[in-house]
């Protein structure tokens, strides 16, 4: 990867998210649950008259995020989360968004700076990470939004 990234926090391990993709960041989330649903989906944003599903990020890469079982015991109403916005791909019809734990910055990145994603990456499913950035003191995951969102 060679370009701008947008960084953000789930249970205290930092991702990124190739800006190009990224609509906008909502820093207060209102949803509502969907009955029956997919566990990966936390529920349905109405986002300026659009609906947006809103998926669990940490659920799907198998890793824990104390935020957000907390918020799955309080009302829609009293959310204070964040999370991102992709940009609908195609006819736009198919909105999707991520809670996070925190955002993060947006990172210029280099080539050179990337390695191929190793087969252990501690507990997280590797098949959603494309590559590992080394940053100064911390790995920066560089998601592989496609696969992650089966777009």
């Amino acid at each position: 990867m060679n370009g701008k990234v947008l960084s953000f926090y789930l249970n205290h391990k930092m991702f990124g998210l190739d800006i190009s993709l990224v609509k906008e960041i909502s820093r207060r989330v209102e949803y509502s649950h969907v009955p029956d649903s997919d566990p990966t989906i936390v529920g349905l944003m109405n986002l300026r008259g659009q609906v947006v599903s809103l998926f669990d990020l940490s659920q799907i890469l198998g890793i824990s995020s104390v935020k957000h079982e907390l918020s799955k015991t309080e009302k829609p109403s009293s959310r204070n989360m964040a999370c991102i916005i992709l940009k609908a791909q195609g006819n736009g019809s198919n909105q999707v968004g991520f809670l996070i734990d925190e955002s993060g910055d947006v990172l210029d990145i280099q080539h050179d700076w990337c390695e191929k994603t190793p087969a252990n990456v501690e507990e997280i499913r590797s098949e959603y990470i494309s590559e590992v950035v080394k940053l100064h003191e911390k790995l920066l995951l560089i998601l592989d939004a496609e696969r992650v969102f089966d777009r």
